[in-house]
């Protein structure tokens, strides 16, 4: 190559990576814009306008806030929707990112769904920042769906379960008619199956209403003992046939707790389940529960006092097999299980602790859990420190 050969070369690399870029900003699906500091759009890519509906050359020199949020323009912020635009202002100015935003806009007369992103950018000329946009209203109609059909079926598997429950209990009171040991077995069986159907349907339930933001607790004065004694009874078949024995340690006296007595049945019930599903026959699982020092609370109950107010420590162990380090980063996350290769019993829906810690959270609480898999038969205690005893 010649010298006058690399020279023009070279004089043509920056005006062919340019070319490049319009090519890349022109093919993608997502809108993008680049914004200057002063919050200004200085360019935007074909896609960016289509989902605003707004020309591109009108976009040019238009405050990307005012885009969003002011009323006289195309875009409007829907009602009732969080006001994202002080989040997105201080991530422009001060130059921070701001990854995985949804907002709720009115493009046009129409509802529409958009997830954006901000990143800066670091130029020679002057600060800038990437902004991504994308339409998702077609994802969040699809999730609203889903969330409205599951909720829709599982009320309706309520009623014929509770039916069932009912004339079960009645055939085991013997209002038709006296059992002998086998038939009363074989109701007892048929009683505890219904009740595990009925606690995956609210399992279910209970995450469709967290999808859709409409999970509430019922909060009132419980006995504790009695809520443990409940979800132990739903358990207790499963624990029989695996020859597993589960310990009460809850002091007869236990104060009663502040707290939603279905959904704490609920947290005992699935960490219970957990525990029985990898205990191999012979083990035990323990309930425990005591007081504890409260840490810091918010003052956000006022029932409960910030300084005097003490802690549930409310703990499941069992004499499993352990989880790895590395596993108990993710058995709290939706869907997740932990493989069991020798073992025959089924994994469940990988939803229970994910539920538990929903639950826990929702009652200002944290959810931990210590496991060993040196020492042969100390299993995995989950800990739940829970705010509802009063001072």
């Amino acid at each position: 190559m010649t010298k006058t050969q690399h020279t023009e070369t070279t004089q043509n690399q920056p005006a062919t990576l340019q070319e490049q870029l319009h090519i890349i900003l022109a093919a993608s699906s997502d809108g993008i814009a680049l914004i200057d500091a002063n919050s200004h759009i200085i360019e935007v890519n074909n896609t960016f306008s289509e989902i605003f509906g707004i020309d591109p050359s009108r976009l040019i020199g238009m405050d990307y806030i005012n885009l969003l949020y002011h009323k006289n323009n195309h875009a409007q912020t829907a009602e009732h929707t969080p006001d994202h635009s002080s989040a997105i202002q201080q991530s422009l100015q001060q130059r921070q990112s701001l990854p995985n935003l949804e907002i709720d806009l009115n493009i046009k007369g129409q509802p529409r769904s958009i997830g954006l992103s901000i990143t800066p950018l670091a130029t020679a000329s002057q600060p800038l920042s990437l902004l991504i946009v994308r339409d998702i209203t077609a994802i969040r109609e699809t999730a609203r769906l889903k969330s409205n059909f599951l909720s829709m079926i599982t009320h309706e598997l309520r009623s014929p379960l509770n039916s069932i429950h009912g004339y079960l209990d009645l055939a085991l009171t013997g209002m038709g008619g006296d059992l002998n040991e086998q038939q009363r077995e074989f109701v007892q069986r048929a009683r505890s199956s219904s009740e595990h159907l009925y606690a995956l349907i609210e399992d279910l339930l209970l995450i469709s209403r967290a999808d859709s933001g409409q999970t509430r607790l019922t909060r009132a004065l419980v006995n504790l003992q009695e809520i443990v004694a409940n979800a132990i009874e739903e358990l207790e078949l499963t624990a029989t046939d695996n020859a597993i024995a589960i310990i009460v340690n809850v002091p007869h006296d236990f104060p009663p707790i502040y707290a939603d007595a279905v959904r704490i049945q609920q947290v005992l019930r699935n960490l219970i389940s957990n525990a029985l599903r990898f205990t191999p026959s012979g083990g035990t699982v323990t309930i425990s529960a005591t007081s504890t020092d409260q840490q810091d609370n918010d003052g956000s109950d006022p029932l409960l006092s910030a300084e005097e107010s003490k802690l549930l420590k409310l703990e499941v162990s069992d004499t499993g097999p352990g989880i790895a380090p590395e596993q108990q980063q993710r058995i709290f996350e939706r869907f997740y299980q932990i493989p069991q290769p020798t073992s025959g019993r089924t994994n469940g829906l990988g939803l229970g602790l994910a539920i538990v810690k929903m639950i826990v959270e929702l009652h200002g609480g944290q959810i931990s859990v210590t496991s060993t898999q040196e020492q042969p038969q100390h299993g995995s205690t989950f800990t739940c420190l829970l705010p509802c005893l009063l001072a």
